[in-house]
């Protein structure tokens, strides 16, 4: 199990929102597993916005293109192993291709709450007729991207918070992550 800020990874509910966000996602043709992997991203920030905890727990790491679940290639190795999914590579473009996650069964909802599914499905929304370079771009705007280097974990706590010009919403979230931070 992989700790993040106080989160353990529920590596369960990681393959279940993959695959919920996969079977969502079959007739979107932008889909592939970058973003998969942002849309996982979003709406484990969007719940620990909310809520204060991430729906699957995942630490996310700076790659050059956005977040990515850590231990990723070990939960798409078992849900290819227990055929619950199907990787297809298809071309993206001239020297390009997308490895896309073609599932095999639904999720499994009983272990995604409601609220999950809600969350799950906000992202889809938020981020439909978007490619991952798209999101990338977003990604790229916000400190918690900024703030890390390749290989590092990011932090849910700066998540959504946005590089100048700032939202009024993002000051106040800012102003409350530093109020944390000066007192540990």
């Amino acid at each position: 199990m992989i700790k993040q800020e106080g989160f353990t990874q529920d590596l369960d509910k990681l393959i279940e929102a993959a695959i919920y966000l996969s079977e969502r996602s079959a007739d979107d043709p932008n889909f592939g597993m970058v973003k998969l992997a942002k849309l996982l991203y979003y709406a484990d920030c969007a719940a620990y916005v909310r809520h204060g905890n991430p729906i699957t727990g995942t630490t996310y790491l700076h790659f050059p293109h956005g977040p990515y679940p850590e231990n990723w290639y070990q939960a798409r190795a078992r849900m290819e192993r227990a055929g619950d999914v199907t990787v297809l590579r298809e071309s993206a473009g001239i020297g390009y291709h997308r490895y896309r996650l073609l599932t095999n069964r639904p999720a499994n909802r009983e272990l995604l709450s409601a609220t999950d599914l809600q969350l799950l499905d906000a992202q889809l929304q938020r981020f439909a007729g978007c490619n991952a370079a798209a999101i990338e771009q977003y990604c790229h705007q916000e400190i918690a991207w900024r703030a890390t280097e390749d290989g590092e974990p990011m932090s849910y706590e700066l998540a959504g918070i946005t590089a100048p010009p700032l939202s009024e919403n993002s000051i106040r979230r800012g102003l409350k992550v530093a109020a944390v931070v000066r007192k540990r």
